[in-house]
């Protein structure tokens, strides 16, 4: 008998086929991860591969682990958002298909130190190369993090952060000494006392928080006050006597109010009341009488058990059938201490600034 060759039914042939398929695309797969995997160690071990990396990282704008590196090694305390912007300002016209990268000093030996970025010719930014456990870093070199400096006065007891991020022993400038404009007034002995930080070098103005307590950025010095919210029979008493030496200050500047009055809300031998004697209150164009009105106590806040500082806007009419009538709007900082049972200021601050209607 003649012998038959026995073929593949077609069902079997294409099963065969797709397995072999899935077999080859698996193994092209496994070997891309092999290579991408290869490439990233060798992007970390290579200088010149480090270098690209790290720009490729910088076109994407990826840069959550940038900033980390950076905050790590310098301890600033500039926020993410403020390091992305300055890198963004950078880089800001580079062509990334067009980078060249050359040692700054090439008579040092080895890769390690600085490299300026060329891009169309032109040297864009410097880049700190330096090897840390067998792997290359790359960090741009800013000549500055920041030049805005800041104190910060808070109980010793509270964790105070800055831009998320916890202020230690390293940022303590004094400790123990009277808080704010407190120490200014000479004569107090019993003025509260505060843990004084101070942080410098910050891109923007940072957000300050600690945990249980509100903070307030004082409205002439650059420095935040940390304190519990004012509340209950403390808070009103506050807000009414800030509300009354509001009007009483407004008042006199404009001759509808007198001295006598307005330094009855003052604590005797403080900086503001031995100030005000000295004003000139006869300036002002003849009227036919004031209004003063919508009155906002803001941020206020108990700094120890017996002292306040808070900010209050208003809106002052000075009524005129000559010239017409003239609304401003206003804004203080009063800083307030109790004293024989009665809340006095011992000092006080104008920034209309404050008062929204100003913008």
């Amino acid at each position: 008998m003649m012998s038959k060759k026995q073929g593949i039914p077609t069902g079997t042939a294409l099963a065969m086929i797709g397995l072999i398929l899935v077999i080859v695309i698996g193994a092209s797969a496994g070997v891309l991860a092999l290579v991408n995997t290869k490439m990233s160690a060798y992007e970390k071990t290579t200088p010149n591969a480090a270098l690209e990396a790290y720009m490729k990282q910088i076109e994407k704008q990826d840069y959550t682990e940038l900033y980390e590196q950076f905050q790590t090694r310098t301890g600033s305390l500039s926020s993410e958002a403020d390091f992305s912007t300055a890198m963004n300002t950078i880089y800001s016209d580079v062509d990334f298909k067009d980078l060249s990268y050359v040692k700054d000093d090439k008579s040092a030996e080895g890769y390690e130190g600085t490299y300026g970025v060329y891009s169309g010719g032109k040297k864009v930014s410097t880049l700190d190369l330096r090897k840390e456990n067998e792997t290359w870093r790359v960090e741009t070199v800013m000549q500055s993090s920041g030049n805005l400096s800041y104190l910060i006065d808070a109980p010793a007891d509270a964790q105070v952060k800055v831009n998320g991020i916890s202020l230690g022993s390293d940022y303590v400038k004094e400790s123990n000494v009277p808080a704010g404009t407190y120490d200014r007034y000479k004569t107090s002995s019993a003025a509260p006392t505060v843990t004084r930080y101070e942080i410098s070098e910050l891109m923007s103005e940072p957000e300050i928080t600690a945990e249980g307590y509100v903070v307030v950025k004082d409205a002439y010095e650059e420095r935040f006050y940390v304190g519990k919210a004012a509340s209950g029979d403390v808070k009103s008493a506050g807000e009414k006597t800030m509300t009354a030496i509001a009007e009483a200050v407004a008042r006199y500047a404009t001759g509808d109010g007198g001295l006598g009055t307005l330094t009855g809300y003052f604590l005797s031998g403080s900086e503001f009341a031995t100030k005000i004697r000295t004003m000139d209150n006869q300036w002002y164009t003849g009227h036919a009488g004031v209004k003063f009105e919508n009155a906002e106590v803001l941020d206020l806040i108990q700094i120890g058990d017996n002292d306040l500082v808070g900010k209050i806007i208003f809106d002052y009419t000075v009524l005129s059938n000559t010239y017409g009538n003239r609304t401003y709007h206003c804004g203080y900082q009063i800083v307030l201490t109790r004293s024989s049972g009665s809340w006095k200021a011992i000092d006080l601050i104008v920034n209309n600034d404050l008062n929204p209607a100003n913008d």
